[in-house]
Order: C-alpha cells, then structure tokens, then sequence
C-alpha cells in the first residue's frame, strides 16, 4: 500500500513537472512582444559609424493606442533615419496604425519609404504613396536620396507595381555608382542572390514574416510568401561571395496567425567604417 501510494504521488509530481514545463515552453514559443534585432555590417566606404531602424510589415498593427511602444523602441536607438520597406498598410485593415506612426517618427527622424505587395492590394493603392507622403515620409520608389558620408540610398516598390516583368529593368535603372555605399529598400527577400548584382552593397527587404514558424538552431522558418515551404530568406543576415549583404526583417505584424519562436521584429542597422 505504501508503495502504491508513493508511486502515484511520483506519478503526479512528474505531471506537474512536464505540465508546467510544456506550459513554459508554449508562453516562449507563442511569445509575441516586442524584440530588436541588430544587425552591423562593415565597410572601408564610409568614415564613421552609421545607426538606422528598419520596419517592415507592420500591416497596420498596433503597439499601443498611438504606437507608443514602437516609438520607444527605435528612440532608444536614436537612428539617423527610418527606413519603411513595405507592408506597412495593408489591404484588409485601416490606415490609422500606418498614420499615426509614420507621422509621430518623421518629427523626429528623415522616414523612407517603398511599397509592398499589401499596398498593392489597398483599394486605395493609386494613392498609398500620396497618404505615406502626407504623413510625412518620403517616397523612395525607382530614386535614391544622399544620406551623407559617402552612402546613398535607393529604392524600388514590390514587383507587382511593375507591369510586363518591368521590375528588373527598374531596378537596373536605378544604376548606383560603385564608388558609394548603396542600400537598397526592397520588399522582397527571394531575390537575395542578385541584389548585389545590381551594385548594391547592402538590401533591407521583409515581406517573409520570419517563415511564421521557427526552430531555434533547427529550422529558420517553415513558410513564406513567394518562396513556399523552408524558405532560404526568411530573416537574418546573409553575405555573398561579393561582399554585399541583404538583411531580411521577421517583419511586425500580429494577426490571429500565431507566430512560433518568431516573435515580431524591429531591425536596427549598423553601418561601421572598417578597420
């Protein structure tokens, strides 16, 4: 009897345990706060160190009633600018996340901005760029704007803003000169390999979302958009042969979709002279 009775409470003791351990896990796994990702990318084309925020694929979500949460955190970084790489409305919910983010951050900082395959999609997508604008960001789609110490930025909408496959021969147009550093904006990550093709030292997409599903140290993603089932660009850093870099976003958004060991991500970037 005693032993019986010593066996059942080992038995619920090691339920509680594993119970209380599968609990844990779940709240780290489906954990969807707010995280930062640095990224630092060197080169010997520039004279001192350079701080820029990334948002990507807001899709109008909100952190806080007026995005205040968002707001502390790129101003914790104090970035030279904000760069917005797409996504940022979105075809099925309003405008009033986009607005009053946009036009708190471009009090204080330069904002940049390119479009992404949901604003394609808005029913007012003739004047998305117009509403961006109005907000106070600046439009960067097929030009580029000096942002001093030798770096030039340059950017190009989703391809589905370019008719007749017209999206390379934009992005072709844009021709950065070899001399300078040249970012790129570019929602799209599956093009990563020939971005730098193009001339372009470093490209700053989103669009992927993370893959949605992740496995630390196993799987970087499941899923994406346009790059289908264990997409290759989900998010991270990834360097070529050539010394060019793309960064790609795990991106901000937050839906009924559950996002697993891939919580939503502001990016910042850091442009460091090399030694």
């Amino acid at each position: 009897m005693k032993n019986s009775t010593r066996n059942k409470k080992h038995t619920a003791r090691n339920f509680l345990v594993t119970s209380a351990a599968v609990v844990a896990l779940l709240r780290i796994a489906l954990y969807n706060g707010l995280t930062v990702k640095n990224y630092t990318v060197t080169t010997p084309l520039v004279s001192e160190s350079h701080v820029f925020a990334l948002v990507t694929d807001l899709h109008s979500t909100l952190y806080g009633e007026k995005q205040e949460k968002l707001i502390a955190k790129i101003s914790r970084y104090s970035p030279e600018a904000v760069f917005f790489a797409g996504d940022i409305a979105d075809d099925q919910r309003g405008f009033y996340g986009t607005r009053v983010l946009i036009e708190s951050l471009s009090k204080n900082y330069p904002c940049y901005y390119v479009a992404g395959n949901h604003e394609r999609w808005v029913e007012y997508t003739d004047e998305i760029k117009g509403l961006i604008s109005s907000c106070g960001a600046t439009v960067v789609s097929d030009t580029s704007v000096n942002l001093g110490d030798n770096i030039t930025l340059y950017g190009i909408d989703d391809p589905l803003f370019y008719p007749n496959e017209g999206f390379f021969p934009s992005l072709s147009s844009l021709s950065p000169d070899k001399d300078k550093f040249n970012i790129l904006l570019s929602h799209r990550p599956e093009y990563a390999p020939v971005y730098g093709e193009y001339g372009f030292n470093l490209t700053l997409c989103g669009h992927a979302h993370g893959g949605q599903v992740r496995i630390p140290l196993l799987l970087n993603g499941l899923y994406a958009p346009h790059q289908g089932w264990f997409p290759k660009y989900a998010g991270g850093i990834y360097s070529f042969d050539d010394g060019r870099h793309v960064i790609v976003s795990r991106g901000l958004m937050i839906d009924n979709l559950p996002r697993v060991f891939d919580p939503p991500e502001l990016v910042i970037v850091n442009i460091a002279p090399a030694k």
